[in-house]
């Protein structure tokens, strides 16, 4: 099935994401806007575009971290078995720095999608959503809107790297302690899959790096006491994994879009 305009009706790849996206951005209307990007995500026959649309949605529609942290807000209180207490004002505040960067982690796939060439890792990306989303999101929605035009593309981008540059940490030549640590702490620690091993110390490194809190604390902690730096690096990543409990949906059945909170 065609559209009136030639083009395929159903999604199969990322550019065709991206030129249903150009259009969804361009209705007025927000609410229309959710409207068709939800039909369109139902018309994906990928998953790799279906995630990114509905990633994108997110991010770009729905009012970004802001929104996801609401509807984690009202999953706690509705949640009964959350394996960690999120009653302590500490721990809360713990719990939600965690949450927020691994949705920050998940949005620098969509900038990393529109920007294939961004010279920026993803801690750095994820750091810049963290500080200056609305900054990022423009560019990003900027970008989708250049339909693939190059020097467009590729000014949006630039400005994109001119935020992470102008947010470098001041102790950004010491990432490689941190990376070294959530590693050997993962290798102490219960077993993990060798498989997996390297992937989840990379996302804990994430999780440190991305913060103006955490990096400095176990900075200070990998200079004077080795217990402190197991004890941090191993709540980070239990309050990870219970933030990923609690996102945890019922498979989907077929022909439904699944929730992208």
């Amino acid at each position: 099935m065609r559209t009136k305009e030639g083009r395929g009706m159903y999604i199969r790849s990322r550019e065709d994401a991206l030129e249903n996206l150009a259009e969804i951005l361009d209705l007025p209307d927000r609410r229309d806007q959710i409207i068709q990007s939800t039909v369109r995500i139902m018309l994906c026959l990928e998953v790799e575009p279906r995630l990114f649309l509905a990633d994108c949605q997110a991010l770009l529609i729905e009012g970004g971290l802001e929104n996801l942290r609401a509807r984690r807000r009202d999953a706690v209180e509705a949640a009964e078995d959350i394996p960690i207490v999120v009653d302590d004002p500490e721990e809360d505040r713990l719990f939600e720095e965690v949450a927020s960067t691994l949705d920050a982690l998940r949005f620098t796939d969509v900038v990393r999608q529109v920007f294939p060439g961004i010279r920026a890792e993803r801690w750095q990306i994820a750091r810049a959503l963290l500080l200056y989303e609305s900054g990022v999101r423009e560019q990003v929605s900027a970008a989708v809107k250049c339909r693939g035009e190059a020097a467009c593309v590729a000014a949006a981008r630039e400005a994109v790297e001119r935020m992470v540059v102008a947010l470098r940490p001041a102790w950004s030549d010491r990432i490689g302690a941190i990376r070294s640590a959530c590693l050997e702490v993962l290798k102490r620690s219960e077993p993990t899959d060798p498989d997996r091993l390297h992937e989840e110390a990379e996302t804990l490194f994430e999780l440190f790096t991305a913060s103006d809190r955490r990096a400095p604390e176990l900075l200070e902690a990998i200079d004077a006491d080795a217990a402190q730096v197991d004890e941090q690096i191993t709540r980070v990543r239990d309050i990870a994994a219970a933030v990923r409990k609690l996102q945890e949906d019922p498979p989907t059945p077929p022909g439904q879009v699944k929730d992208v909170a």
